[in-house]
């Protein structure tokens, strides 16, 4: 394969785009629905269980299906070009990226953690503390498949 020729993606990229665009998407939808509620009563009245449940469950059920949807037409088209399927091997270059997404990852979670726990120690209001918690959680997962990306394209 020469130098300049596009690398095909394997299915732990695809997976890591699909989580991205998954998790991204959940985060905004949760913000369009909450942030009007903070902006028009008061924080300890807005109610933001049940859409931050939503937002995560959509976002574990996004991903999967998604991964599988990814999965589906991958094959169909390396069909369709007359090619074999062949079944993904999970290499070493995979475990480093893995490795590589999880520490960046940790740090954003170990921040978003810190500043939890300082909320809680200030007796912030539980919205405050539970949306930093999910902010940081979107953050770190966002950092973490950018990490993932450009370590599959552009090398570990």
């Amino acid at each position: 394969m020469p130098d300049d020729a596009p690398v095909p993606m394997t299915s732990e990229e695809r997976g890591v785009w699909v989580f991205l665009i998954t998790n991204l998407a959940a985060a905004i939808a949760y913000g369009f629905v909450i942030v009007p509620r903070a902006l028009s009563q008061p924080i300890d009245e807005v109610s933001w269980v049940t859409p931050m449940l939503w937002a995560i469950g959509l976002q574990i059920v996004g991903t999967i299906v998604g991964s599988i949807v990814a999965a589906i037409g991958s094959a169909v088209g390396q069909t369709l070009r007359g090619g074999t399927i062949e079944p993904d091997v999970t290499d070493e270059r995979d475990k480093e990226i893995a490795r590589q997404g999880s520490r960046v990852s940790y740090a954003v979670l170990g921040t978003g953690t810190l500043a939890a726990l300082i909320l809680a120690m200030l007796s912030a209001d539980t919205f405050w503390i539970g949306n930093t918690i999910f902010a940081f959680g979107v953050v770190g997962s966002a950092a973490e498949a950018i990490v993932k990306i450009r370590a599959y394209r552009w090398g570990v």
